[in-house]
């Protein structure tokens, strides 16, 4: 019987983010095209006597606050789990930084403990989980890119796209999404307006979509990020945009050189972030 396992878990960016209006419940309504990305944090898991979560950042919290632990939690008081596990975070993706690494974690534990415990939760039963932990975090059950809407936690299929190369800076500033969310400059798109998804696009054709409607406001608020977008739009040949509420910004491109290149010039201009090359994720367990 398997009583360990580890699993990969992928951070994302936002092709694009229409923000659609809020709703009764407090949250938002988004309108996005979630791509997972070869940036990882990985999880070890282990059956255990009791349940434990640490972590390799001081940064992260690794109490009940963790949605890690919130998974679990839920397992425990909804499904009725006995099993204990010890849980450790090898963490990769920055925090507060649009990636969705805290809600990749949890759903790939969810994944992971699934399969580790025989718990055969069907894959609405962990959608509802999912849902219960954060907005974005359903969509990181599954290993494709997805457009989603509601909360987030309403998935469809993307449609298909042509091989992306990606640069991933992160200026080690952590973004509030809530502040975001609140802020009075916050405008919202008319979803009813928006031109209808295709169901294939070219490279040129999928920049001409890729639009997010948080990014001003965090341009507004964080000259680092208003700078990275400038840099990457005008010094490199690829198209930048803020992925989610920030403060991550990717650029894509269309072919390994040109991604080289932006690279190489990142490096050069911004020593001290997180810069990475990423390809779409490929994911599961280890």
């Amino acid at each position: 019987m398997q009583n360990e396992v580890t699993i990969k878990c992928p951070a994302k960016v936002n092709l694009f983010l229409h923000i659609t209006g809020r709703r009764d419940d407090g949250y938002h309504n988004i309108y996005t095209l979630f791509y997972p990305v070869s940036i990882y944090d990985t999880l070890n898991i282990k059956k255990s006597t009791t349940t434990t979560l640490t972590c390799s950042s001081k940064d992260i919290p690794v109490d009940k606050s963790n949605t890690i632990l919130k998974t679990y939690n839920i397992l425990k008081e909804q499904y009725n789990i006995t099993d204990n596990y010890e849980i450790f975070l090898n963490k990769k993706i920055p925090s507060g930084a649009g990636l969705g690494g805290g809600s990749s974690d949890a759903a790939k534990f969810l994944l992971a403990v699934n399969k580790l415990s025989n718990l055969n939760l069907s894959i609405k039963e962990m959608e509802n989980i999912m849902a219960q932990v954060g907005s974005d975090t359903v969509f990181f059950l599954y290993d494709n890119p997805m457009v989603a809407l509601g909360r987030g936690e309403i998935l469809e299929p993307a449609p298909i796209l042509p091989p992306l190369y990606l640069l991933i800076i992160n200026p080690n500033i952590f973004i509030s999404t809530k502040e975001i969310y609140n802020h009075p400059n916050l405008s919202y798109s008319n979803i009813n307006a928006l031109d209808k998804i295709k169901k294939m696009y070219t490279f040129e054709e999928l920049k001409g979509i890729m639009v997010n409607d948080m990014q001003s406001v965090v341009l507004q608020l964080h000259h680092k990020v208003a700078e990275m977008v400038d840099f990457l739009n005008n010094h490199t040949n690829g198209y930048a945009l803020m992925s989610g509420s920030g403060s991550t910004v990717f650029a894509v491109y269309e072919n390994e050189n040109d991604l080289n290149n932006a690279y190489n010039k990142a490096k050069e201009q911004y020593g001290s972030y997180f810069i990475e090359k990423a390809s779409v994720a490929k994911n599961g367990l280890i």
